[in-house]
């Protein structure tokens, strides 16, 4: 996929769309449309890597999280994730697409986690309110992600961790040169991803919108260079799975 609808068309440097409304709308259908299937394509298309990425945020927290807000939460499987590897006591998931959040029933601990229907960019969520806040995949579909960052900053604790595992833009292409990861997997990502959602989820629109996030978001670098000017500091950053998928990072200064 060459080029993402207007609506959907990004600042290069601050990583914000064009039109938000129009954005978030057709963001909260597309996402609706596919709750139902989204736990089988994500683990079907990623060849279970999805698992293994999730393990590895929760691996990074600190052990003693109490309260952990999971940010635009989806099906809630990274918050359980981190509840089942015993680094979270309790998990508020967010989400702006309630069907979405209905997913979470009959999961393995799920019993343990708060769905709560919310926007990520105004959290219904008091000022320094949780531990850690972790996010998958979630954030390159917010409108505003440097107004989704200063959210993860007010309900965070002073010293509360933020995690942030997504598919980041490449370097190359903020250069301006050939978009996109090796060749093989940016065949993985922009033909087989579309197909799989046309054949197994029956909405190719979604998945090609999915697609086309997908290295066409801010840098790690630009990311990074976000967290630390909403005011995080010991920032961190893992490569994953060949740079496929990265895992950022930051903690809010005590005060």
């Amino acid at each position: 996929m060459d080029r993402l609808p207007d609506i959907h068309q990004r600042d290069p440097h601050s990583g914000r769309v064009r039109d938000p409304q129009a954005h978030a709308v057709a963001v909260r259908g597309m996402f609706g449309r596919i709750s139902g299937v989204y736990d089988r394509m994500n683990h079907v298309l990623s060849a279970n890597l999805d698992r293994r990425w999730r393990a590895r945020v929760a691996a990074s927290l600190d052990p003693d999280t109490g309260r952990l807000l999971d940010l635009c939460a989806g099906t809630g499987d990274l918050g359980l994730a981190c509840l089942q590897a015993g680094r979270a006591a309790d998990v508020v998931a967010v989400d702006f697409v309630p069907a979405m959040l209905g997913g979470l029933r009959g999961k393995p601990g799920a019993g343990r986690v708060r769905p709560v229907a919310g926007d990520g960019l105004r959290l219904p969520l008091p000022d320094a309110s949780m531990d850690a806040v972790v996010a998958g995949f979630g954030v390159r579909n917010l409108a505003d992600p440097a107004a989704g960052a200063r959210e993860m900053w007010r309900v965070l604790r002073p010293g509360g961790q933020v995690l942030v595992l997504e598919f980041f833009g490449s370097d190359a292409a903020a250069r301006g040169a050939a978009r996109g990861p090796a060749a093989p997997v940016r065949w993985l990502l922009e033909v087989a991803v579309p197909l799989g959602g046309r054949l197994l989820a029956r909405d190719q629109a979604a998945y090609a919108y999915l697609t086309g996030t997908m290295g066409r978001f801010l840098t790690v670098a630009q990311y990074r260079g976000l967290l630390a000017d909403v005011g995080f500091g010991d920032l961190l950053t893992e490569r994953l799975t060949l740079g496929v998928a990265h895992l950022v990072g930051g903690r809010k200064p005590r005060a």
